[in-house]
């Protein structure tokens, strides 16, 4: 009964706020009344908030402040405060960066005390971290920190040991029950912590973990909070980083948990999208895109719209590394991009065009595609190529996907040259794991060993021996995820030593274990480079079968252009059709031997 009261309630508040806005501030004679309606917006501004009506909202909280009058801050300073802030949080999630701007700068002007321009700088900041002005977020959220007296300086390496030192001395029940953060100043402080470390993310990876590490020692010396299963889940995806996925794994867990036991909701989609990346090594990539899908609607929920569209990009990333059909996986981002661009989040517009032309270049002859940033989204720009020289991250993920696109279709010129420089860019500190880095390791291994054929050059198979290890250590987390990966990148491996009696075990073993976990697309690239394996050891009928089979692969992937591109390489190969069907397309994989136990020497 009380709850319908109060819904019944509500709806009286918004059908009055609704009626008095019509009129207008002119409508108001009393001055006293016109605070009491500026206060009533802010009310019907705060229900339509917990309804996830953010457009809603921000049109009460833009009317409530036309209804404050002359001198308002200094006989209204509290509801014209927060009447700012919260339209300041409205038109962010509403993509109004123009507006937050205005908003911030109006309060900056006239704010009492330091503590009061923390809300609302740091609706700034987000808004500029989502518009990829990652420089001035950065140096804003740097300010900050230091005014609170926290320094990202000092030695990395001594600020970890003290961190796991700390945490030593907690089982993960007691982590979980320690006190609840309050102190209104330290909350802030871990909002601006975590943006900081966003933006260190894009900018200046190597640094990112001081931002982390101090987030969780913030949590553990003053308490916990939403945040703290930020910090959390930002140290297990350091960890797993570093090498120690069981452990990064295990504070992915402890995050998610904390974030459910507060119900920290307006946290939980970061927990989740972040989260997923680390578990992604553990359990089954195909199973992350329910974890991402569950992110996304908290961020919807919330008005989280930058963490709501980090999780449509992890999962688009997701979506296409575990084989989702490429039709569905083109779908997908096409809608994703047509709303980052309605609600101006340029900077994950940026993180996804270059895996979207990916699957551009894996389907062909694609013109249905969204105009993003003021032209076709299948083309880079300029303004792409200035702001990816800013911003690593992006940088590193532009060039994978040209090198990815270059090993699939066999250019071998272009593929040496990218792979030189993607080389460089790879070498460089990166703190936070993602489900991609694997695919990196993964691709960058194949390719070594290709170029390694090619030249003769031990700096290249080196380096492909060391993807390998890599990747023997991320199966030892994950047979389903990592087991297929592996063997295929030790049978290119014993093409290259000429150990080819091991080479086709390894070979036939790798597309069985690709078949075994749900893996098309790389069932198909199985196939395929075994066919070359056969065709280049003399076995020309026997890479046939292959080749075909990886074809029929790529087409159920969706891959139109690579299977086309197949189909000219196998006439070229073997001449005219009909013989070609005539061959069984089944490859003959020996059982009497398990290779996948079996480690090249």
């Amino acid at each position: 009964a009380s709850l319908s009261i109060e819904e019944e309630c509500d709806g009286i508040l918004f059908i009055a706020v609704n009626q008095l806005n019509l009129g207008g501030p002119a409508i108001v004679q009393d001055p006293s009344q016109s605070f009491t309606v500026a206060g009533m917006n802010l009310r019907a501004g705060k229900k339509a908030m917990e309804m996830s009506d953010f457009k809603t909202a921000s049109s009460y909280m833009n009317h409530g402040i036309s209804f404050l009058r002359e001198h308002h801050w200094g006989e209204h300073y509290d509801l014209s405060l927060e009447l700012f802030e919260l339209a300041a949080k409205c038109a962010l999630s509403n993509g109004d960066h123009k507006r937050v701007s205005l908003l911030f700068e109006q309060v900056l002007g006239v704010a009492h005390s330091f503590e009061d321009k923390l809300e609302i700088t740091y609706t700034y900041v987000r808004s500029l971290l989502t518009s990829s002005c990652l420089g001035e977020a950065l140096t804003k959220g740097l300010y900050v920190l230091n005014e609170l007296g926290i320094v990202l300086s000092g030695d990395l390496d001594a600020l970890l040991v003290e961190t796991k030192s700390m945490l030593a001395e907690h089982s993960d029940e007691q982590l979980l029950s320690l006190p609840v953060m309050t102190d209104r100043t330290k909350l802030m402080a871990m909002k601006f912590l975590s943006r900081t470390q966003t933006c260190l993310l894009h900018t200046n990876p190597k640094s990112q973990p001081k931002a982390t590490l101090h987030m969780v020692q913030y949590s553990l010396r003053h308490g916990m909070s939403g945040l703290s299963s930020v910090g959390f889940v930002l140290y297990g995806s350091f960890l797993a980083c570093l090498g120690d996925i069981p452990a990064g794994y295990r504070y992915v867990k402890i995050a998610i948990r904390l974030a459910e036991k507060l119900n920290a909701r307006s946290n939980m989609c970061e927990v989740l999208a972040l989260g997923s990346q680390v578990m992604g090594y553990v359990e089954p990539l195909q199973s992350m895109n329910d974890v991402i899908v569950r992110s996304h609607e908290y961020g919807l929920a919330v008005g989280s719209i930058s963490n709501a569209m980090l999780s449509r990009v992890m999962n688009i990333v997701c979506a296409f590394w575990s084989g989702k059909q490429l039709s569905l996986v083109k779908s997908t981002v096409d809608d994703t991009l047509r709303l980052m661009a309605s609600h101006s989040t340029l900077v994950w517009i940026l993180q996804t065009l270059p895996l979207y032309r990916t699957v551009l270049a894996m389907i062909g002859n694609v013109d249905d595609v969204p105009i993003i940033l003021g032209s076709r989204s299948d083309i880079e720009t300029e303004k792409e190529r200035k702001m990816s020289e800013t911003n690593l991250h992006l940088l590193k993920i532009v060039h994978f996907n040209k090198l990815y696109v270059g090993f699939m279709f066999r250019r071998y010129d272009d593929v040496k040259q990218l792979a030189v420089a993607y080389d460089a860019i790879a070498s460089l500190p990166f703190s936070s794991i993602l489900i991609s880095h694997c695919m990196h390791v993964f691709y960058g291994g194949l390719i070594n060993f290709w170029i390694a054929r090619k030249t003769m050059d031990v700096i290249w198979f080196d380096r492909g021996e060391k993807a390998i290890e890599k990747m023997r250590s991320y199966a030892d987390c994950s047979s389903w995820n990592f087991q297929n990966k592996l063997l295929l990148l030790q049978a290119e491996q014993c093409f290259y030593l000429e150990d080819f009696e091991s080479a086709k075990r390894f070979y036939d073993a790798a597309i069985l274990s690709a078949q075994e976990h749900k893996f098309v697309h790389e069932e198909a690239l199985a196939c395929e480079l075994a066919g070359h394996f056969m065709l280049e050891s003399g076995e020309g009928r026997s890479s046939l079968s292959y080749f075909l089979l990886a074809q029929k692969k790529y087409r159920e992937w969706g891959a139109y252009a690579k299977e086309e591109s197949m189909n000219t390489y196998i006439k070229e190969q073997f001449g005219n059709s009909k013989l070609t069907s005539k061959i069984n397309i089944s490859p003959s994989i020996p059982t009497e031997q398990d290779p996948r136990k079996r480690r090249a020497s």
